[in-house]
């Protein structure tokens, strides 16, 4: 396993874990649909999760 290439636009991602209650509350019928924008925040959250080193060739 390794690190993406853009392992650094997680930390942009983790702002998404801060607004992630605006966009409960969209769900829950009380916030406006510019609060569900934040939900691009999380998808950069995942350039954290580690890779799979396709260099490696198991036989």
């Amino acid at each position: 396993m390794i690190m993406q290439k853009h392992w650094w636009l997680g930390f942009l991602g983790s702002i998404g874990l801060y607004k992630l209650p605006e966009v409960l509350s969209y769900f829950q019928g009380t916030g406006s649909a510019l609060d569900l924008l934040n939900l691009c925040w999380l998808l950069w959250f995942l350039y954290f999760l580690p890779e799979e080193n396709t260099d490696k060739v198991e036989k």
